[in-house]
């Protein structure tokens, strides 16, 4: 395999645990988090280690876990000590970014479900959208995907209460 068809899915990889060589088109559907695409010349020797920055930071996952307060999906209430981090824009496919706004925090079962059956997610501004794919959903309506932080839904009768991804001094530290 060369450095051209790194990208186009043609050869084979590993999987920690699996004896056996997997076509790269498998390896590549469905991961988000935990693969380093790494390419090897005919002598074993190790010449290219993809992008950097593939996976979220810890501090990231922190500040994810204080802007979403858990499992982004809608139907979800899994705290953000059950989650991993979410390339909305699929880093193999769409050649995302690791960056704050363009992650969000799933847990393990809705992270998998989004990969293995299709369904997406869009943003517009700081706003994050669930697009379930056709056959959930024909007309494939957004759904709004709310935190469930405090951090994000401040309660103005309180006195002193905070703008939306706010803190006041002291507030939100890990």
């Amino acid at each position: 395999m060369n450095a051209a068809s790194l990208g186009s899915g043609i050869g084979s990889g590993a999987i920690e645990g699996h004896p056996d060589r997997i076509p790269l088109v498998d390896i590549h559907t469905g991961l988000c988090e935990g693969y380093l695409p790494m390419l090897f010349d005919d002598d074993g020797a190790c010449l290219d280690l993809g992008r950097d920055e593939r996976l979220f930071t810890d501090r990231q996952k922190v500040a994810l876990a204080v802007r979403d307060g858990g499992c982004l999906d809608p139907d979800c209430t899994r705290p953000p000590s059950w989650t991993e981090a979410h390339h909305i824009d699929h880093w193999q496919r769409d050649g995302g970014r690791t960056d704050l706004a363009d992650g969000i925090l799933l847990c393990r079962r809705d992270h998998l479900r989004y990969h293995n059956q299709g369904w997406e997610v869009r943003r517009t501004g700081a706003d994050y959208w669930l697009i379930p794919p056709a056959g959930v959903d024909p007309a494939q309506t957004p759904r709004a995907m709310r935190p469930k932080t405090p951090a994000r839904h401040p309660q103005s009768s309180r006195s002193g209460a905070t703008r939306p991804g706010t803190c006041r001094s002291g507030a939100g530290r890990v």
